[in-house]
């Protein structure tokens, strides 16, 4: 499946890209709608955060939420530039990219967070914390481990 990535919504209201307000209309997508409101609800987002933040009309993300209609790629998009997410975790919980026993999203999320630092100071401190916890969660294995004895 190829997907234009270079299809933007604009930010001022009036001249938004009225391609991510179009909505297929289909079944009822609930796994979609309950993945998006768990994405959400991490944040502490409304459904008018979220449309202001994906520069989407409120309606859209409350048909989306209500299992209504399934959004098309450009919709998925904005949600993911909202969302700070790898656009193909959208595309995944949306039922448009297959996925497969061995996928984790949160690897994907992880490599997409990295890139965004922009400062190698701050890549470097990143990869010394993710090591830190690598190492206390050893110790911690290691002494439940050593209680069993």
């Amino acid at each position: 499946m190829i997907v234009c990535m270079s299809l933007h919504c604009n930010k001022s209201a009036p001249h938004r890209n009225r391609d991510c307000d179009k909505m297929l209309p289909v079944g009822r997508n609930i796994q979609f709608s309950e993945w998006l409101q768990s994405e959400m609800d991490k944040r502490g987002w409304s459904q008018s955060d979220l449309a202001r933040s994906a520069d989407l009309n409120r309606a859209v993300i409350n048909k989306l939420l209500n299992a209504k209609s399934k959004p098309q790629p450009s919709t998925l998009g904005a949600i993911a530039r909202a969302l700070k997410i790898p656009i193909e975790i959208t595309f995944r919980a949306a039922g448009l990219l297959p996925r497969s026993a061995d996928h984790d999203d949160t690897e994907e999320e992880l490599i997409h967070i990295l890139k965004s630092i922009k400062s190698p100071e701050r890549k470097v401190t990143a990869i010394v914390l993710l090591k830190a916890l690598i190492k206390e969660e050893e110790n911690e294995q290691h002494d439940d481990r050593k209680g069993k004895r």
